[in-house]
């Protein structure tokens, strides 16, 4: 996995599910909308919010040690 291209695809990958499973979830509420793929949408109350910013963390945090990565095998 030494290509960054392979590193781009896999960011893109967790961008994408990052913004759409925790970020959407917040702006769709604040708005009263039902994205139709979101899955913390449709969870109640107290759920929607755990969920929703537990995915928002974890793309964060994979897509700063995605770049890492990418940084370690462009240099090697």
């Amino acid at each position: 996995m030494s290509d960054p291209k392979t590193f781009d695809a896999l960011s893109a990958i967790v961008f994408v599910v990052g913004l759409y499973e925790g970020l959407i979830p917040f702006i769709a509420k604040l708005f009263d909308a039902d994205p139709a793929l979101s899955v913390p949408s449709r969870m109640d109350a107290p759920a929607w919010w755990i969920v929703a910013g537990l995915v928002l963390l974890v793309a964060i945090v994979l897509l700063e040690r995605i770049d890492r990565a990418k940084r370690r095998a462009v240099r090697a």
